[in-house]
């Protein structure tokens, strides 16, 4: 049986209310163009305070990304490993051209020349390292993961329901 995951989609605020993901194609987006979803609904709320400020209020949805074959960078040793491996290599090819450190749309836009992640893997699960204090107990120490997932195979996007309003 495939893994299921509960994931929350943060958007700016629409009516009627979205019926799909949206599609994330910023250049700067940490693993590209994809769906993306945070594993946790307090990190999704988060962001639509800080990240959809310009509509003064926020939706979370939420929906069963259902699938083993995601890269999980978080709880896998060996998808971390690959991970980690895939970056420092396409960022040492991106340096020797370029002779600067590259940045993530730079990345991106490598992976995008060659067909993108979504040709290798529906999803990557990522995390991320939050500069925030109030998500956590302990003033300085981040003992929380925060975690994304980009998904780029649609597919494994199972229900999108709206959840919560926000305001910013």
């Amino acid at each position: 049986m495939a893994k299921r995951r509960i994931m929350f989609h943060t958007q700016g605020y629409h009516i009627p209310y979205l019926t799909e993901p949206k599609l994330c194609t910023r250049d700067d987006a940490w693993l590209g163009h994809g769906f993306y979803y945070w594993s946790e609904e307090t990190d999704a709320i988060y962001w639509g305070k800080v990240a959809k400020k310009r509509y003064k209020k926020f939706s979370v949805y939420f929906s069963d990304i259902i699938g083993d074959d995601v890269l999980d960078t978080v709880f896998n040793a060996e998808h971390y490993k690959f991970w980690v491996e895939s970056m420092e290599k396409v960022a040492e090819y991106l340096y020797k051209k370029t002779h600067r450190k590259p940045t993530i749309a730079d990345i991106n836009s490598y992976f995008l020349q060659r067909g993108g992640w979504d040709k290798k893997v529906p999803g990557i699960m990522f995390q991320d390292l939050p500069a925030n204090e109030t998500m956590t107990k302990v003033v300085g120490f981040y003992y929380k993961k925060r975690i994304q997932m980009a998904v780029f195979d649609s597919r494994i996007i199972a229900n999108f329901i709206h959840h919560f309003d926000g305001e910013c």
